[in-house]
């Protein structure tokens, strides 16, 4: 055969077309295989669930509700997605409640793919896409009822778009950035359109072309975001009326990033916290910033600046705001993945080996040799996990970890570097299918609230009213399906609300609040029902005898 047919034989290997194709298959059999293989786990996956049921049964798609009260808490997109999947399964299931954010993962790995293929080429584009598919913390929050896939789906597609438009010229493009920025808002409030415009304007100021500032800020698209967010905001105002406003602009979404009354923590908590979300890629973090900032190694025609702006603003951002989570950085993830494809797509050129030889070897090294180590100690440390973990059988996933690391090892050390790149990736997502398959569902028995909720299903009689004094009641409300739980948060309001109580009525508690409770009322409570989810034990409580 000749050289030009096994060329054209290959071609179709390189095209952009099968890229997509292979990234969309290996991305839906690591997001949607066995996706409602364990129930809704606390903390928001049954709260969202359960705002997507009242929202599809309810049939008020205006104003999200939650265990029948209005709900200002987030805007109403992600809850219509799973009002959906409502739509056409006729339930809200673990698997319907996450196919939302399992599809955004996907999507989100296409638009990784498309934006280094924009900023260097489609191999490139390839390694990138790859790397955010093995990412832990992309994967998770790709399989997990939270909103914040969604939003950073959105807001990577508004930035592929001004990208796109930036680079080729063509301003066009603004529109479709303004239309997911706006979808981003209405996924999770003002922060929609404040990563995205930030990272923009920071890019362009790092470029020092200001003209474009103003062709970005000024430009038409913004009408079109105005209207989006307005379609929206009007009738939920006119509805919810002018509290529901002050409650889901400025309390929930201000007030968070100003000055949060949860999950406070200090300015450097994601120094520490960020690195095990992109194990084992993060290695390559430090090397990929130094890149992005040295334009002696990159060829012409290489933007690798885009990225890493976009991971320093976004990460500046959250780490001035009050409140924290982890889940929080996800938006930053596909930039990551980008600036660390990029780096390892020069180090695969012909003319790029030697001059990013020490960016790729040297933390090479290290995280081969760090896993192999880790992978040899895991099961001694097994004896700090909690008590239910102790008795999982680390035999097998730790043979298959150090053999796969170590033959990964040798191929780097032969210089076998698309081998062990390559290992690398099959290494992580095996690892994600062996937890979706084996671990998750395990530990579905220590995390699942819905054992216990059936049980309080099962005692109440009738329509007799539920009564809640505890925290983590979302999967409760989910799960028992009563319609509505009524939540008590101190002594003097329960004492309130028993003052004439009911012939009969149930309480769920904290078991540490149950002596507490009980001297506090004018009446015995007796002890029906007890049930542990993850660390917490409950108590459902009646004022009646059990039969």
């Amino acid at each position: 055969m000749s050289p030009e047919a096994i060329n054209n034989k290959y071609t179709i290997l390189t095209r952009p077309a099968f890229h997509l194709l292979i990234l969309c298959l290996l991305a839906s059999v690591l997001f949607f295989y066995n996706l409602g293989g364990w129930d809704l786990w606390n903390p928001d996956e049954p709260r969202y669930a359960q705002v997507a049921r009242e929202m599809a049964e309810d049939g008020n798609w205006i104003l999200p509700r939650y265990n029948k009260r209005i709900y200002p808490d987030k805007p109403p997109v992600f809850f219509w997605l799973i009002a959906l999947t409502y739509a056409v399964s006729g339930e809200v299931s673990s698997c319907t409640a996450r196919f939302p954010s399992a599809l955004a993962g996907v999507l989100g790995v296409l638009i990784t793919y498309l934006i280094g293929r924009q900023l260097k080429s489609a191999r490139a584009g390839l390694i990138s896409a790859l790397v955010l598919l093995t990412s832990i913390e992309y994967f998770w929050l790709g399989r997990r009822a939270n909103l914040d896939m969604t939003l950073t789906l959105f807001i990577s597609a508004a930035l592929f778009f001004f990208y796109k438009g930036y680079r080729d010229t063509s301003p066009r493009l603004y529109y479709l950035s303004y239309l997911f920025i706006g979808l981003a808002t209405l996924t999770k409030g003002p922060v929609g359109f404040i990563l995205p415009l930030l990272t923009v304007i920071s890019y362009l100021a790092v470029k020092k072309d200001l003209n474009a500032v103003k062709k970005v800020i000024f430009h038409p698209g913004l009408i079109l975001f105005f209207a989006l967010i307005f379609a929206w905001l009007i009738p939920s105002a006119m509805v919810g009326g002018r509290e529901y406003l002050d409650e889901i602009i400025f309390k929930q979404i201000f007030g968070r990033v100003y000055e949060s009354w949860s999950h406070k923590e200090p300015f450097y908590y994601y120094f520490l916290s960020f690195p095990p979300l992109v194990i084992p890629w993060v290695i390559f973090l430090p090397s990929a910033l130094l890149y992005a900032f040295s334009r002696r190694r990159q060829p012409s025609g290489e933007d690798t600046l885009f990225p890493a702006v976009w991971f320093i603003t976004m990460f500046i951002f959250f780490s001035l705001c009050s409140g924290k989570r982890t889940l929080y950085l996800l938006p930053l993830v596909p930039a990551c993945a980008l600036m660390v494809g990029c780096l390892w797509d020069r180090f695969l050129d012909k003319d790029g080996k030697d001059a990013v030889s020490g960016l790729i070897r040297i933390p090479g090294y290290l995280l081969l040799c760090s896993s192999i180590v880790a992978s040899i100690l895991l099961p001694w440390f097994s004896t700090f996990f909690k008590s239910e973990h102790q008795d999982f059988n680390y035999f097998g996933p730790v043979l298959v970890l150090a053999v796969s690391t170590t033959a990964a090892l040798i191929m780097f050390i032969k210089k076998k570097e698309v081998l062990t790149l390559a290992m690398l990736m099959v290494i992580m997502a095996g690892g994600f299918i062996y937890s979706v398959q084996y671990v998750f569902p395990m530990l579905n028995e220590f995390n699942s609230a819905k054992p216990f909720s059936l049980r309080i299903t099962s005692l109440r009689q009738d329509n007799e009213p539920l009564v809640s004094f505890c925290h983590k009641n979302d999967a409760f409300i989910f799960y028992t399906r009563i319609g509505e739980i009524r939540e008590i948060k101190s002594i003097p309001d329960l004492r309130l609300l028993l003052l004439d109580p009911p012939k009969r009525f149930l309480l769920l508690m904290n078991k540490e609040d149950f002596e507490k409770i009980a001297s506090a009322l004018p009446f015995r409570i007796y002890p029906w029902e007890e049930g542990k989810v993850e660390d917490d034990e409950f108590i459902l409580a009646s004022n009646h005898e059990r039969s």
